[in-house]
């Protein structure tokens, strides 16, 4: 059996966000061509600032969606959303937490709601005495908040630390899976998995969306990307006063676009923000660069390419010194620790030194 499971899409009007509802009918579409009738959502499928729920209840009522069942926990944004609320019977409201399963998989679900001031480790060892059989077994479990790992992606919808689950929670009870809501970027941190949100809520959120497909069988866990209004990327570059100054930012943002791995109908639903830092010997020239390499897309909010920390520098006899810098910055090696972001930190601080006044 295989089970749709996203999070986090924030629903509010339709009028406000009508994206937030057309990526959630794509994916209903996408499970009825692949033949899935299950859908979990894990937690904050409206937003804190909306109570209007007819609109998912009308959506879940058509024929065409009658036959998916929605499983739906309550996020930190949604903690006021109950059965009551809901006339769709397809609807599942989880409110407090419960242990199911899914016709004859053999696999138990525990599904953990957001709950204000508690931790999932604290709601699992409520259970584990009263439930011992169902958490003996094989067992997924289904939450709304923080994966305490020290790897943890902030959430920039919102600060803080909601509903914590520890490393040690997740060996002493031993789930086999765990998928959470919250962070709204899709993660894999070993048998902890962020379904992510499938629709980008603001610019910071980048990238293409997705969903997840668990298969109940093997416990597999794929992602499926999501056809989405709008493709967000918040980028950001460094310009050097090099020899081919213009050529190489040309040749720079060529790569950068060849890392969004867009297809041709996905360019028009790109909104992107640039922010340029660095030297150059011309910023009008610079400008007229980087509008003309991005003329094929859209700003965010009608913005431009943001210059205004890049500073002027014609100082030709330092340049070849720039450029020797350069290339031993570009020579380190990744798998030392050098990610493409450190690498960049490090030229812009190396610049600073050598080229101011």
């Amino acid at each position: 059996m295989k089970i749709a499971i996203t999070a986090d899409i924030h629903l509010k009007t339709n009028k406000e966000y009508p994206e937030r509802y057309n990526v959630l009918k794509n994916m209903l579409d996408r499970l009825l061509e692949e033949g899935i009738s299950t859908l979990i959502i894990a937690g904050d499928l409206f937003d804190i600032k909306s109570q209007n729920y007819s609109l998912f209840d009308e959506l879940c009522k058509q024929d065409k969606y009658s036959q998916i069942q929605f499983y739906v926990i309550c996020g930190n944004h949604d903690l006021a959303i109950s059965p009551k609320y809901f006339t769709s019977g397809n609807i599942k409201i989880f409110n407090e937490p419960e242990i199911m399963t899914f016709g004859d998989t053999g696999v138990n679900f525990f599904f953990i709601p957001y709950l204000l001031g508690k931790s999932m480790g604290e709601v699992m060892a409520g259970y584990k005495a009263s439930h011992a059989d169902a958490l003996s077994k094989i067992w997924v479990l289904i939450g709304h908040g923080d994966y305490l790992s020290g790897m943890r992606d902030l959430n920039t919808y919102e600060s803080g630390i909601y509903m914590p689950l520890s490393r040690s929670d997740i060996e002493y009870y031993e789930p086999a899976k765990v998928i959470l809501g919250h962070i709204h970027k899709k993660m894999d941190l070993g048998k902890v998995h962020y379904a992510g949100s499938p629709c980008g809520m603001d610019i910071n959120e980048t990238g293409k969306k997705s969903f997840l497909i668990l298969d109940s069988n093997n416990l597999d866990i794929t992602a499926k990307t999501m056809d989405t209004d709008y493709i967000f990327f918040n980028e950001s570059l460094i310009v050097l006063p090099t020899s081919n100054e213009f050529e190489d930012m040309k040749n720079k943002v060529t790569d950068l676009i060849k890392t969004w791995e867009l297809g041709k109908n996905e360019i028009p639903k790109a909104r992107i923000r640039l922010k340029v830092k660095g030297y150059t010997s011309d910023r009008k020239k610079l400008d007229s660069v980087l509008k003309e390499a991005l003329s094929m897309f859209t700003f965010y909010n009608n913005e431009e390419p943001d210059t205004t920390e890049v500073l002027l520098f014609n100082d030709f006899e330092r340049i070849s010194i720039v450029e020797r810098v350069k290339e031993k910055i570009s020579a380190l090696e990744e798998n030392l620790g050098y990610s493409q972001a450190r690498k960049d930190n490090i030229l812009e601080q190396a610049l600073n030194i050598m080229l101011k006044e």
